[in-house]
């Protein structure tokens, strides 16, 4: 008798759907988490913006001389 050699190709479709199948979970986990992470600073509006202080005043300084 007479070995019957394995299907690759079968093996590396069911291969590709597990991996596919969890690379999509894993990146619609990842992007639920990222817009929940990204809520709470859009509505911090008590931010003050740009201030120029002393050791920035200072940098600005350092690059003209």
């Amino acid at each position: 008798m007479s070995k019957q050699q394995p299907d690759l190709n079968r093996r590396s479709l069911l291969k590709a759907i597990t991996v596919g199948g969890t690379a999509s979970a894993a990146l619609a986990v990842s992007g639920i988490s990222i817009a929940q992470a990204q809520a709470p600073s859009a509505i911090n509006t008590k931010s003050k913006g740009y201030q120029e202080t002393a050791h920035v005043r200072s940098y600005y300084d350092s690059l003209r001389g």
